[in-house]
């Protein structure tokens, strides 16, 4: 029976230090797998800080595009706006020019496309029309 007792305990013994490799081994293994995960989690952090850093840059970008949008359509408005003053500024230069040369108030209204009212106030402005009347069917009118 002595025997049997030391080879149950050799059993015993090969059979815990198998045991104990094979946890050595699932030891390692862990270690292993904790590694890559720690190296995934690292990853996946970096990730998320780039997509934010691209979200709040794509936001900016939104944002710089809408504030030149506003500012291109002021400055046509701006730009229509000078080009209709300017077409207005030269129809009026153009009109106390002729006056100036001697131009009746029917002839500047006829050249100029002007209303009457406004080749009288002009005739007004510039002093060339004598005694500021306007020749109506051969009538004066003062």
């Amino acid at each position: 029976m002595s025997d049997f007792g030391f080879k149950l305990t050799t059993d015993i013994s090969i059979l815990s230090l198998i045991l104990l490799v094979a946890l050595g081994a699932c030891l390692i293994v862990s270690l292993r797998i904790y590694s890559r995960y720690e190296k995934i989690v690292k990853s996946l952090k970096q990730l998320q800080n780039e997509f934010r850093a691209m979200n709040s840059g794509q936001l900016g970008m939104g944002r710089k595009i809408r504030k030149v949008s506003e500012e291109i359509a002021n400055v046509e408005n701006v730009q229509q706006q000078t080009q209709f003053q300017g077409t207005s500024e030269k129809v009026y230069e153009q009109a106390g020019l002729l006056l100036s040369r001697g131009a009746t108030i029917e002839e500047v209204v006829e050249s100029c496309e002007i209303a009457p009212a406004e080749a009288e106030l002009i005739a007004i402005m510039s002093h060339s029309a004598p005694s500021y009347q306007r020749k109506i069917n051969n009538s004066l009118v003062a």
